[in-house]
């Protein structure tokens, strides 16, 4: 992580908790997951690489990743709400039933491929209380995300029984991805509030890279969909 990234993480985290001092009922903290569908697109400028985009589009089918992380909320009078906090994603794809022939055994293969970024939501929405312990919100913004590292596996199944399988986890960037790597973001949800301090929180939510995950002549982004889930506490409630 870079020393740019880490002082905007350190303004974040400034700003949030001068909010949470002054914020009462107004703001809450909480925690989230979501099993997500990733996938990618793929695009380019170059015909002479269209042949590439459409063997990929033919093999490799989407998979499931997920996010996990921390948020905060401030809302403002009028139902006007920021949501922020900080998340790990890990989007990815796959390869199945890869056939391997040789002179005397043949095989078939699986193959994964996934991404792990770390970073900090930055949304505007709105929060409507439409019944007594229910709530909709609504939000779009984007995720400052920072890449952390990359992943590759497979497994090759031999005709004779046997079975090959390996796993490649890399930190240090080997493929030149883009370190910083920007997401919209775009959620709606329900709330549902469990007693005075808690709330529960279901949201459906959509990210897609803002930019390719590396500078190469076929444009490659990121996209996942999912269901996230949170418990959330309203901070200043123990006061009263």
């Amino acid at each position: 992580m870079t020393v740019k990234t880490q002082n905007y993480l350190l303004l974040l985290f400034l700003i949030t908790s001068v909010l949470s001092l002054k914020a009462q009922d107004k703001s809450d903290i909480g925690l989230n997951y979501s099993s997500n569908f990733t996938f990618r697109t793929l695009k380019t400028h170059d015909t002479d690489f269209q042949w590439l985009i459409d063997t990929r589009n033919e093999y490799e089918q989407a998979k499931f990743g997920f996010n996990v992380g921390g948020t905060y909320t401030y809302q403002f009078d009028k139902g006007l709400t920021i949501f922020t906090g900080i998340q790990y994603t890990r989007f990815g794809n796959r390869r199945s039933n890869i056939l391997f022939q040789g002179p005397e055994i043949d095989g078939i293969g699986s193959f994964q491929n996934s991404y792990g970024y770390i970073g900090v939501p930055l949304t505007m929405g709105y929060t409507y209380d439409f019944k007594d312990k229910w709530e909709l919100t609504a939000a779009v913004g984007a995720i400052l995300s920072v890449l952390l590292d990359d992943r590759g596996s497979y497994i090759i199944q031999w005709s004779d029984g046997t079975v090959m399988s390996d796993t490649a986890v890399n930190f240090d960037n080997p493929h030149d991805f883009y370190r910083f790597h920007p997401l919209f973001k775009l959620s709606i949800g329900i709330q549902y509030k469990l007693r005075d301090a808690f709330y529960m929180k279901f949201e459906p939510s959509f990210q897609y890279s803002l930019m390719p995950i590396k500078d190469a002549p076929v444009h490659e982004r990121l996209y996942s969909i999912g269901l996230n889930m949170g418990i959330h506490y309203i901070l200043g409630t123990s006061k009263k």
